[in-house]
């Protein structure tokens, strides 16, 4: 166990090291400025110290390399909690208390806020516990019967939801008893259920992450020979293929998981809203949903059809419309789901708040679409990931930093049009050049986006 241990934090040392530093950062501003909302960020930095790094381990097939070795399932799974939830946990607590006491050293007329650091250490916690179990739920497989396809499907929904859900929550949620309550009492049940779930683990029932495509028939004889699937197809299917094709299948499961997702949000919000007595304005819900699409999207929908580029250029498709291909399998779900979500809210709260949505929604074009030509010049390893993160936070802290040199409380629409505008025509022009001069994105890679059971893979 302590090798696996030392591997995991060998390898993710670099991304580690660098929110540690910023832990620091943040428990050096929480005395400076005690009145700033520091709750998101915390959530952050535990997305990047937690089960986000063991996700990609899985997605790599670090199971079919500790499956040989003399370690159970137990052992591994112990391993990974510890490694994802307490070590992170304890250490992130340790470095938020340094920066706060280092910055109380030297400005000892300020407040040492220990309640906030203690609150902003449990949240931690519970955040950890959270993505430690929505990750790892996905080694339990699909089941062996029907109660536990629902069993595991029903945690997997209720992980993904608490952790979107607490995005909203969380602002100034040390400051609100009831929102305290709630994301510890969430984050604890969570983080026993990751616990329980990691000594329990199996590794014959993690088939997707040990090449196996579908769940093991549990009911078949062992003695019984599997038989050979057809390797041609009996009729030509109809329709159409190539980038069209591509487009459609992409679309439809892109726009009904940005659709869900961005209803639960709303749907958070508005019971934020109405049950606990804290009325906030929707514009930093939309800023939010509309970051999270565009995560989504690049993370979830285009970087597994990565794997793809190699059979896409074979076809008969110019650069320039297979360049146009890969920008809408991410632009496009995100422009449907605002105007879908711009309309529901012009019926239901007014012009203001749709005019903000089309604002939002139309601003985060701009980083997606540079995203897919950062994945496809460094196709989909570290520093793809690296360069999407930075690029979509960096457009989001670019977009605060600019209302608040213009003095407006939202940018205007010609400006936020002007901006995607550039980016867009930008990005087809870098992916156009990448596709005819670069190599990295052709190559084969493992899938990037794995064989997820709620529909994140292949």
């Amino acid at each position: 166990m302590k090798r696996i241990l030392l591997d995991h934090f060998r390898r993710w040392g670099w991304v580690l090291a660098l929110c540690g530093g910023l832990e620091f950062v943040l428990g050096w501003s929480i005395v400076a400025s005690p009145t700033m909302a520091m709750e998101f960020w915390a959530l952050l930095l535990t997305m990047w110290t937690g089960a986000t790094l063991l996700s990609f381990d899985l997605k790599r097939g670090v199971l079919r390399a500790l499956a040989p070795l003399p370690l159970t399932g137990r052992q591994i799974g112990r391993g990974w909690w510890l490694a994802t939830v307490a070590i992170p946990a304890i250490t992130l607590g340790a470095l938020l208390f340094l920066g706060a006491g280092i910055f109380y050293h030297f400005h000892p007329d300020q407040a040492f806020r220990a309640d906030r650091l203690v609150m902003v250490s449990l949240f931690n916690l519970g955040w950890l516990g959270i993505s430690f179990t929505m990750v790892f739920n996905a080694t339990r497989g699909f089941g062996g019967n029907g109660w536990e396809f629902f069993w595991n499907a029903a945690v997997s929904w209720l992980t993904i939801l608490a952790f979107f859900g607490s995005m909203l929550l969380c602002q100034n949620a040390a400051t609100s008893p009831v929102k305290a309550g709630i994301l510890l009492g969430v984050g604890a049940l969570l983080t026993v259920v990751g616990w329980v779930r990691a000594e329990r683990l199996e590794l014959g029932r993690a088939g997707l992450y040990l090449g196996r495509s579908e769940p093991p028939n549990r009911r078949r004889p062992a003695n019984a020979l599997t038989p050979l699937a057809a390797k041609i197809s009996p009729h030509v299917p109809g329709g159409y293929g190539g980038g069209p094709f591509l487009i459609r299948t992409a679309f439809v499961p892109g726009f009904l998981q940005l659709t869900i997702m961005v209803a639960l949000m709303a749907v958070l919000w508005r019971w934020q809203t109405q049950r606990l007595a804290s009325p906030q304005e929707p514009a930093g819900m939309v800023a939010v949903g509309s970051l999270m699409c565009g995560w989504f999207v690049l993370f979830y929908q285009f970087m597994p059809h990565l794997g793809q580029l190699r059979l896409l250029r074979t076809l008969p498709l110019s650069t320039t419309r297979l360049a146009v291909v890969l920008i809408g399998l991410a632009v496009l779900p995100i422009l449907a789901v605002g105007t879908l979500v711009a309309g529901v809210a012009g019926l239901t709260l007014g012009a203001t708040v749709a005019h903000t949505i089309v604002n939002r929604f139309t601003f985060i074009l701009a980083p997606t679409a540079l995203g897919v030509f950062v994945t496809v010049w460094q196709g989909a390893g570290k520093q793809a990931y690296a360069g999407v993160i930075l690029t979509l936070f960096g457009f989001w802290l670019g977009g605060m930093g600019l209302q608040t040199l213009l003095h407006v409380p939202e940018i205007p629409f010609r400006l936020t049009g002007l901006i995607a505008a550039i980016s867009l025509l930008l990005a087809f022009l870098l992916t156009h050049r990448t596709l005819r001069h670069g190599s990295r994105a052709f190559r084969i890679q493992p899938n990037s986006g794995g064989n997820l059971p709620w529909g994140a893979g292949r």
